[in-house]
This record gives structure tokens, C-alpha cells and sequence, in this order.
């Protein structure tokens, strides 16, 4: 059977992805399963499967499938990575255990970044300065925080989105676009993935609690994942100056990935 794949990023869809599949499994009485990290082989069991951080060290042409790859303006990638980090309570983001001690593995480093050499790992913790990620962005101002996000968590994702093999069987859908119309572009996705077209209503309507557009201000408040209605905030809450060094550093990946530079 062809199976059904989520790529996703830190900040990138990771959580609405993984809502998604699971409703979707829920409603075909299919396996879903959540990937964390570089994956080496994927369980044949599982028909439809959310790729965290889209770091792939398999040969995807083994396997019969259908993929979509969710992808983000970088400069909301950090910005929202910067904002997210402040106050998430991801144990890897507020772990204080700091030693060196190998092998070193989360939470004292984040999944994503797990597959990294002892000594990559030591100069990440060494780094941190004796605070947890977390309470180095709490202790910085607005321009020293979003440069240390910088250099940390938005360049893991810079790299890991320029390193995407291109797919034959994968889709790139920008995040934007999913939240401007979520059923048009959820149903693209599981025609994508080969469903009925009779079915499409019924995996719309499983998957509505997962539309930000539907949601109440209570349970937006309520969802750690979600900083506000507006998926795109880099234009309002950066400042030229800062948008200036990102893009002199990332304006490959903003082409690439299909943005504008203003």
C-alpha cells in the first residue's frame, strides 16, 4: 500500500501535520506515526507519517509513497522559532543538566540536532553558557535574543531546509497558503496523497479543529504552538536592521524556498 507522509520543520507545521494525520488515521482506520530527528527507516505498518524535521537518511524510492513537504518564509521561521522558545516548555529548550558527559542525547540537546558529532554537541552546550536555551533568550534583549536564535535553532532549519533531496513523489506546500485556506489546500494535499474524492468531505470536516480560522481567541490562547492568528509576523515585529542580517545570511534559502525579498 502506498503510504502518506508529512515533511515538517521546527516551526514549520510539526504540530498541525501531526493533528492532521492523526484525525485522518482516525477517520480511515489507518496507523499514524511522529518522527523525531534524522530517520534511518521508516515501520511499513504505518500508513500515513509526520517527519518532524524532514531529515531523511533512507532511500525514499524503496518505499511507495506520497509526500508533502511543508515549507515557511525563513524569516518567520526565526522569528517564530525566537517568540516560541521564550516560553515552551520543551524539555530540551529548558533543560539546565549541562554536562558534558557522553553520549550526550536530548533532552540535553534537541532531537533534531541528536544525530551530531560529541563534539558539535559539547560546543552547542558549551554555548549555552551554563542557562538553558530558554533562559539565554529570557536574559537577552529583543536584538541579542533573535541573534542567538539566529545562530542556533533558525540556522539548524536553514540548513536542513537547503538540504531537502528533491522528491518525485513530494509536494512543497507553503504554510502560508494552509492557513489562507485550509480546506483548499487540505484537500490538494489528500488528493495528493491518492484519497477518494468521495472521502475528501469526511477528512475535511475530521480535520476542522486544526483550521486556526475556526478557533476561538480561548483555545488559541490555550495552544502553546500558537503565537497569534497571523502566521506571517516578520514584516510588523522585525526591524530593518535585523531583516537586513537575516537576509544577507539566508537570502538563498529565501529564494529557494520561493519568497520575495522586499
Amino acid at each position: 500500500m502506498q503510504r502518506s507522509y508529512f515533511f515538517c520543520y521546527h516551526k514549520v507545521g510539526t504540530a498541525l501535520c501531526a493533528n492532521i494525520a492523526r484525525q485522518i488515521a482516525t477517520r480511515f482506520d489507518w496507523q499514524a506515526d511522529y518522527l523525531l530527528g534524522l530517520i534511518k527507516g521508516v515501520d511499513s505498518s504505518k500508513q500515513i507519517v509526520t517527519f518532524a524535521h524532514s531529515l531523511i537518511d533512507f532511500d525514499l524510492s524503496t518505499i511507495p509513497h506520497r509526500g508533502v513537504r511543508l515549507i515557511r518564509d525563513p524569516r518567520d521561521v526565526w522569528l517564530s522559532g525566537y517568540l516560541y522558545h521564550q516560553d515552551c516548555r520543551e524539555r530540551w529548550c529548558i533543560n539546565e543538566t549541562l554536562d558534558l558527559t557522553p553520549p550526550i542525547l536530548p533532552p540535553r540537546v534537541p532531537y533534531s540536532q541528536q544525530h551530531r558529532s560529541e563534539e558539535w554537541k559539547r560546543a552547542y552546550l558549551l554555548g549555552l553558557n551554563g542557562l538553558s536555551y530558554q533562559r539565554n533568550l529570557l536574559s537577552k534583549d529583543r536584538d541579542s535574543g533573535l541573534a542567538f536564535e539566529m545562530d542556533r535553532y533558525a540556522d539548524w532549519t536553514m540548513q536542513a531546509m537547503l538540504a531537502w533531496k528533491p522528491d518525485p513523489d513530494t509536494i512543497d506546500v507553503k504554510i502560508e497558503d494552509f492557513m489562507a485556506d485550509f480546506d483548499g489546500t487540505l484537500a490538494l494535499i489528500l488528493r495528493h496523497f491518492g484519497i477518494r474524492e468521495f472521502d475528501i468531505p469526511a477528512a475535511l470536516a475530521a480535520a476542522a479543529s486544526e483550521d486556526i480560522a475556526r478557533m476561538s481567541d480561548a483555545q488559541i490562547a490555550a495552544n502553546p504552538n500558537i503565537h497569534s492568528r497571523s502566521i506571517s509576523k516578520w514584516r510588523t515585529m522585525l526591524t530593518l536592521r535585523q531583516i537586513e542580517q537575516f537576509e544577507a545570511l539566508y537570502g538563498e534559502a529565501i529564494a529557494r524556498l520561493g519568497y520575495a525579498r522586499p
